[in-house]
């Protein structure tokens, strides 16, 4: 489904992305862990055109059901984007228009990609903020982002990125601004997507308790470049890599127990 063949990302001409390859086939699961400034962002960026500060792949290719995404129009992207592919970003709440209430904004989003009343968008946003387990979604709709936790804005975004199950999901730090029972839903409801429509994702994430339990491959990225990677029993259990090891042995533990 989804090919990354030796990419460059270059910022200003300064590299920051050094020759990164990865393959993604439909229903797969793999995440991107290393430390912050690693480049793990700015690959998945890649993928869906939103580099941003004149950011742009100088090297290599990205192919999307073999078709080159680096050859995409703005008229290809509005297509896809949302639709095909959708983006779950690190603070989906600071995405959020502050003074425009929920609703509106989710329902200018879904019919901006389907022709659809107003008054089915807003009962089609309305289901998806139930589908991620808001209470008072019709409440919701109605308020305005600062009326919200971080937490709730979070899964608002979620639940707009997932209206239109899409084939490849990119998630940056999906779980990082939600508490850890929130996050478990949330973790619970991406494998859902991939479980019922065989949805492909991508995980940013620090997190490796996370990492290990949704992906069936793992990348180590350090420096912009790609220093570990393979299937989660490797990462987890079999690597020999120093830098993997260090950063499995940074994993805080529970009563001399380590779960990752």
């Amino acid at each position: 489904m989804l090919e990354i063949k030796n990419i460059t990302v270059c910022y200003k001409d300064r590299p920051t992305v050094k020759g990164f390859s990865m393959d993604l086939q439909q229903g797969q699961i793999a995440s991107l862990v290393g430390e912050s400034g690693s480049g793990k962002t700015t690959v998945i960026r890649a993928v869906l055109g939103l580099l941003p500060g004149g950011g742009r792949v100088t090297e290599g290719d990205i192919l999307f059901e073999g078709n080159s995404l680096l050859l995409n129009t703005p008229m290809e992207w509005r297509k896809l984007r949302g639709t095909e592919i959708s983006m779950i970003f690190q603070d989906s709440g600071a995405m959020l228009n502050p003074i425009r209430r929920i609703g509106d904004g989710f329902v200018e989003y879904i019919r901006t990609h389907e022709e659809i009343s107003r008054k089915e968008a807003w009962k089609k946003g309305t289901a998806m903020l139930e589908k991620m387990r808001l209470a008072g979604a019709e409440n919701i709709m109605e308020s305005y982002p600062f009326q919200l936790s971080g937490g709730m804005r979070q899964r608002v975004g979620i639940a707009m990125a997932m209206t239109y199950d899409p084939k490849l999901l990119l998630a940056d730090e999906p779980t990082s601004a939600l508490d850890v029972t929130t996050q478990a839903q949330i973790v619970r409801q991406m494998m859902e997507l991939r479980d019922t429509y065989g949805t492909s994702i991508i995980v940013v994430t620090h997190n490796l308790g996370v990492a290990a339990y949704m992906s069936d491959n793992i990348v180590v990225m350090r420096h912009g470049e790609i220093e570990d990677h393979g299937d989660r029993d490797h990462i987890l259990c079999h690597s020999d890599n120093d830098y993997t090891r260090t950063l499995l042995d940074a994993v805080p533990s529970l009563g001399g127990i380590r779960y990752v």
